[in-house]
């Protein structure tokens, strides 16, 4: 166990040497390359601020209207058809929509629950099996400038629920 904590420690510094013995070897301007990149980074984070702000207000609004509930509620009888636990409904939902939001539902799910419950386990086997769909669609997308995303919103809707209904699957055989 000593062994791994001592490479955590020197990982980094020894991948930054090799990089610039690299690129010394390279005869390349590292540090300039390097500001090139910061510089090449701010722009990405220019452009995709404003969808940030976006996908955050949006979240907040899905949550706090209720329109969250009532989508539950909505899709309580496919659900309740599939066996999914009602606990783990809100999870599962959320979970494609934002990454800090999920994680406070698992942290309550798991303070009602119990780690090693069954409803604990489906959580976070949900939480570890699936992403933050809109969220990383909304940044790849604009980070690149996509205008024609071809399906890859229900792609990655029906991926998050296969996650969804596998954790289930997986906990209950």
């Amino acid at each position: 166990m000593k062994a791994i904590e001592y490479i955590s420690y020197i990982a980094i510094p020894l991948m930054v040497l090799f990089i610039i013995s690299f690129s010394v070897k390279q005869k390349k301007e590292t540090y300039n390359i390097f500001l090139n990149g910061a510089r090449e980074g701010m722009n990405v984070i220019l452009k995709i601020f404003p969808t940030m702000i976006g996908i955050l207000v949006a979240i907040n609004l899905f949550q706090v209207t209720g329109a969250m509930d009532i989508f539950i509620k909505i899709i309580s009888p496919i659900t309740k058809i599939l066996r999914i636990p009602s606990e783990i409904v809100p999870l599962g939902v959320m979970r494609s929509i934002s990454g800090g939001a999920s994680i406070g539902l698992l942290s309550n799910t798991l303070d009602t629950y119990g780690a090693d419950s069954l409803i604990g386990k489906m959580a976070c086997t949900i939480l570890g099996s699936s992403e933050t769909t809109l969220y990383v669609i909304a940044m790849y997308t604009s980070a690149v400038g996509a205008k024609n995303t071809r399906g890859v919103l229900k792609i990655a809707l029906l991926c998050d629920f296969v996650a969804l209904c596998t954790a289930v699957w997986i906990w209950t055989l």
